[in-house]
């Protein structure tokens, strides 16, 4: 467990960790997901494409959670979530700014498509 992470961002990211978001795309079973208990095979995304996946539920996760929360850690979130380091460090090994980048900074409850 983090200490940089509220209890409820925690629980957040230990679902999200939790997750086999490899077949997200072609299968909607939620929370109870697991592979090694799945009776039908589907098609899986490859590595680099279900982490982008991660990246981007991190990301709307992450954002939800900054509204409520002014010392929220994206970076700390993003790491609890099991994001990897190429998307967290640079080539160089220096933080990757990108990860901040990814959600809004100020106060702003857009709801888009209304």
């Amino acid at each position: 467990m983090s200490d940089k992470l509220s209890t409820i961002a925690q629980r957040f990211a230990d679902e999200i960790r939790a997750q086999d978001w490899s077949d997200v795309h072609s299968r909607a079973d939620g929370a109870r997901h697991s592979r090694a208990v799945d009776r039908s095979t589907t098609e899986q995304l490859d590595a680099d494409a279900t982490e982008v996946v991660l990246m981007n539920v991190v990301w709307v996760t992450g954002q939800a959670l900054a509204e409520d929360d002014p010392q929220f850690d994206i970076r700390a979130y993003a790491e609890a979530c099991g994001v990897s380091d190429d998307w967290l460090l640079t080539k160089r090994g220096a933080p990757n700014g990108g990860i901040e980048a990814g959600i809004r900074r100020r106060r702003s409850r857009v709801v888009w498509g209304r």
